[in-house]
């Protein structure tokens, strides 16, 4: 980074294993030419912190200590503000709700100019009280700007939350090919299941779908029995789907892995990808089942039909009879499930780069300076 580079702080809430967490880090791997990362977080805890200190950061904390409903939330709001004017930040980027709402304060205190990233659909918030929607959405439309992922985010944005389009950009996620191909040759943490695979990458939680995906499993015919459906993630989903496996006796065909830190080793050992979601932003469990050349099924929801446009299927989500006949059709074509595949792998090598997404960044920040005009982008656009 050269001395006058641009400050930027990025916000974060902790450094567990997640999509939003993994994407962090890569923004920090690939920060765009012309501005320096500032890395501040309100707890520094999880097994990604070690990958961010590795890049030469150490986070400023800004502790809640719980709620957000306290005292404590202003002092920390003034702490951001004091490091923000100490350090000349021109730009602060949070990265989830918490860090979008203080990012938002602490830059309007300390002078600088407002990024807060959407990554989903809003379904995150709805079991939290509707306070936590009506705040987000008043974040939306107060801060300088919105980054995101997904033209489907982008949308509901703009149509359900009343931001402006000119204050909405849209930085796809980003893939480095070099790094992921290094993990998928790493040994596995943990043996997996003989058999063909289909890898279910995310965390065992409701909007996630695995209700779904179980019962689908117990309508494929006997001759795709041979097939394993391997669930990488945990969540509080795990006591019923472990219960409705046993009721089903699909103990055999539907193994839940747990956490793995392994997931580009599991991919790469699949046949195929599912994701049965109700809501989904730019899903990167899928942008890495394509990274793997593997054909994904997806839930037509959110920003999925982005990714599965030529290289995977679509199915309504909830619907378990459509993705049993689905699978059945994928996995009983062998030779166009691996036609799809490849198809995915090259749209990650031209279309979803690390380059491409601190290509965005840099945009976003030279707009959110006023350095960048705004031109309405579809991805139809960007696709061609």
């Amino acid at each position: 980074m050269r001395s006058h580079d641009i400050p930027v702080l990025h916000l974060v809430n902790r450094f567990w294993i997640g999509g939003a967490e993994r994407q962090f880090v890569e923004r920090l791997r690939r920060h765009p030419e012309g501005f320096r990362a500032v890395v501040g977080c309100l707890e520094a805890s999880g097994p990604m912190l070690e990958q961010v200190r590795a890049l030469g950061y150490e986070p400023h904390v800004f502790p809640l200590h719980g709620s957000m409903m306290r005292p404590n939330t202003a002092v920390q709001i003034g702490r951001m503000a004091a490091l923000i004017r100490k350090e000349g930040i021109k730009v602060v980027h949070g990265t989830d709700f918490n860090t979008n709402l203080l990012g938002l304060a602490a830059a309007k205190l300390g002078g600088a100019k407002a990024i807060v990233s959407r990554v989903d659909l809003g379904h995150l918030r709805s079991g939290f009280g509707k306070w936590h929607r009506e705040a987000e959405k008043l974040n939306a439309r107060l801060a300088d700007l919105v980054v995101a992922n997904a033209e489907a985010v982008m949308q509901v944005c703009i149509r359900d939350e009343g931001v402006k389009p000119q204050n909405v950009m849209v930085v796809r996620n980003g893939l480095d090919l070099s790094l992921f191909d290094q993990l998928a040759a790493q040994p596995l943490q943990a043996p997996l299941p003989e058999g063909p695979l289909v890898a279910v990458i995310g965390n065992l939680w409701p909007v996630k779908g695995h209700r779904t995906l179980v019962e689908a499993v117990a309508k494929l015919p006997p001759a795709l029995h041979r097939f394993r459906f391997v669930c990488a993630g945990e969540g509080p989903e795990r006591e019923f789907l472990t219960r409705r496996i046993a009721e089903l006796g699909l103990q055999e065909r539907i193994i839940l892995l747990g956490h793995r830190l392994d997931v580009p080793a599991v991919l790469v050992r699949a046949q195929a990808a599912c994701l049965c979601s109700s809501a989904e932003g730019l899903s990167n469990a899928l942008m890495e089942a394509m990274a793997s050349r593997l054909p994904i099924i997806a839930t037509d929801v959110g920003g999925n039909p982005e990714l599965a446009r030529e290289n995977g299927m679509l199915v309504p989500y909830g619907d378990a009879a459509a993705l049993a006949a689905k699978l059945t059709e994928l996995l009983s074509a062998p030779e166009r499930a691996r036609v799809m595949g490849q198809r995915g792998r090259k749209r990650i090598e031209l279309e979803l780069t690390m380059e491409r997404m601190a290509e965005g960044h840099g945009a976003l920040y030279r707009r959110a300076l006023g350095s960048e005009p705004f031109v309405p982008e579809r991805y139809e656009d960007r696709a061609a």
